[in-house]
Parts: structure tokens; sequence; C-alpha cells
């Protein structure tokens, strides 16, 4: 008998090797999988500017990354106007989340302009961009600026806002014209975040999953470059628990995790990556591992070198 509904039709993909440069932006998947993949030493930047949870976060930001790889000199100083003072007497930035701040605001605009050049020089040589959409709904500054994270400010500063389906294909199509014209050879995952946003309520939280879902399909009807990975699906169907779930029952699991991330590595590694994973797992296994005796901890560690250096001999490129 079978007890589960398991996704075997996964459409177009690709597959990743250690030579990429991949690029991860958005919540849950994105932020998962990519620190995932730069734990087993990818060469991949994980949401340089902290978490970004609606598409049109997404895009503005890929879009000020493209502007400074570009070289416009006006895009490094209009950051700078979008820096503040928060509650607590320390500084952010309206395009960041909290990760980008300071004491000053010197300190938050040399934080903000470092990770937002990291970004543009990554975007120059980027082979595989990987995206998570979360929700729909993001918010302005007094109805005007797209803010990435509120930082606690006053609600009566910011006014809601819903993109429609055709508002994120669009946007999409946008940024993504400009990003093949700078890499044309670029790849790019899409996924849907299962994350349930109770605030909402459930039904306007599924509504908000159904447009990212038509637009992500969209999106990829359109661009032979695209793929789509089935995040939210292997969650809520394949899965289908509240087991899979943190205690919060919003959260996506450790369990849950470990096996998106197995999913993704058998659908989308080439087989020399999923050989180098498979071997460097053994390695962080061995290194979890502590004891107080002087003596067994100087074994354990004359192990984990010998393993290391098999691994070496084997994967060079890796390590």
């Amino acid at each position: 008998m079978t007890f589960t509904t398991p996704i075997h039709d996964f459409g177009q993909i690709f597959r990743i090797s250690a030579s990429d440069k991949l690029l991860a932006l958005g919540s849950c998947f994105a932020q998962v999988v990519g620190q995932r993949l730069a734990d087993n030493r990818l060469d991949i930047a994980v949401n340089p500017t902290g978490v970004l949870y609606n598409p049109e976060s997404i895009f503005l930001t890929i879009d000020t990354a493209l502007d400074i790889a570009m070289g416009h000199s006006d895009a490094l100083e209009e950051l700078k106007s979008l820096t503040f003072e928060g509650q607590d007497g320390r500084w952010y930035n309206w395009m960041a989340a909290s990760l980008i701040e300071g004491q000053s605001r010197e300190e938050c605009d040399r934080h903000m302009a470092d990770a937002m050049e990291h970004m543009a020089q990554r975007l120059k040589g980027l082979t595989v961009l990987m995206l998570t959409f979360g929700t729909d709904h993001y918010y302005s500054l007094n109805g005007q600026v797209p803010v990435t994270n509120c930082h606690k400010m006053p609600a009566a500063l910011f006014e809601e806002h819903i993109m429609s389906t055709d508002d994120i294909v669009r946007r999409f199509d946008n940024t993504c014209r400009r990003l093949m014209a700078l890499r044309p050879e670029l790849k790019i995952i899409v996924s849907v975040s299962p994350y349930r946003y109770l605030k909402y309520g459930l039904h306007t939280s599924q509504l908000s999953k159904a447009r990212l879902l038509l637009a992500t399909d969209e999106i990829q009807k359109c661009y032979d470059a695209v793929c789509y990975f089935p995040t939210y699906e292997i969650l809520n169907d394949e899965l289908r628990d509240y087991r899979y779930y943190a205690a919060d029952m919003v959260h996506p699991s450790e369990t849950a995790e470990e096996y998106i991330w197995q999913t993704f590595c058998d659908h989308y590694m080439d087989e020399r990556l999923n050989n180098f994973i498979h071997e460097w797992a053994s390695v962080v296994k061995l290194q979890s591992h502590r004891t107080k005796d002087t003596t067994a901890q100087d074994a354990l560690n004359a192990t984990i070198s010998k393993k290391i250096e098999q691994v070496r001999q084997q994967f060079p490129e890796m390590l």
C-alpha cells in the first residue's frame, strides 16, 4: 500500500556542477537549500542583504545590483537615501533585512554597499540563479518606496500591496531580460515557499500561494532557461502531514528540509557533485563529534584529517 503521493514529473531540469557560480535569493527553499550548498563547498552567495520574502523585493534587489554591475554611479547613492535610524537606536536600510545594520548611518551604508557590490560582482559571473517566492504581499513606505523589511517600525508608516500574477510575470520579465543581456547562458530555478502565512488567514494565504504558483508556471513557459522546483508540492502533497512542520506549524521541520534537500540533490546535481556531497557528509558527521578525553580527541582529529585528505584526492576541485 502507498501512503504518500510521490512527485515524479519535475518537468525541465538541468544539472548543477562544482564549477557553477550560484546566487540564491528569497525565502525558505532559497535560504535553507542555498546554505546547504554553501556548507557543501559550492560557490554560492545566499541572500547577501538578508531574507527576501516577496517577488517585488527580489526583483528590486537584483535590479539594483545590475545597476551597480553596469557602472551606474548613482545606484549606491540612492541606497544611502534608504538608510534610517530604528527605534532601537541602530541604523538600517529599507532595502535590506536586519542582517544589514550599524551603530551609525555611515557603518550601515558601508555594510549595505559591501553587500550590494558583492552581489553585483557575482552577477557578472553567475551561471545559476535560485529564486524562492514566499508571498505576493509587500509593503511600501508612505505608499511609495517598496521595503524589504518593516524593521518593527510603526505600521502607520506603511501601505500593503498585493501583486497580481501579471504583476509578478511582468516584473520577472523586465529583470530577466537585463540578466540575460549580462549573462546569456544563465539558468534560473524558481520555487514557491511552503511557509504558511497564518497572519493572513489560511484562505488568504492559499490565494497568495495560488497567484505565486500561476506566476511561476507562466514564467517557466516563457523562458527555456527557467525551471520550477516543486518545494511547495513536496511538503503539501508528497509529505502532507503535520509531523513535517516545525513546532510553530508554519515552517517546514528539519526532517522536511532534509527530504527536500535530498530531492533537490537527486534531480539537480550532476553525478560527480552528488558523490562529493555524500563523501563530505561523512566528514561533517565526524566533525560534529566532541570528547573531553584528550587522547580520544587527538585520535578523532587524526581520523578527520585522514578522511579530508581522501576526499581531497578524489575531488581536488572541491577542496
